[in-house]
């Protein structure tokens, strides 16, 4: 977990709409463009 300031809640909030929102592409998109960034993936 990671804590959440009021500097980057703004971001969160986005970030948050993207991966749990009902819409699927934004979902994927972001999946895609950061898969090359995972470091620890628990499957």
């Amino acid at each position: 977990m990671k804590q959440v300031t009021i500097d980057d809640a703004e971001k969160a909030d986005e970030i948050f709409d993207i991966l749990m929102g009902s819409d699927v592409a934004p979902r994927k998109r972001f999946i895609h463009t950061q898969a090359k960034n995972v470091k620890n993936l628990d499957i």
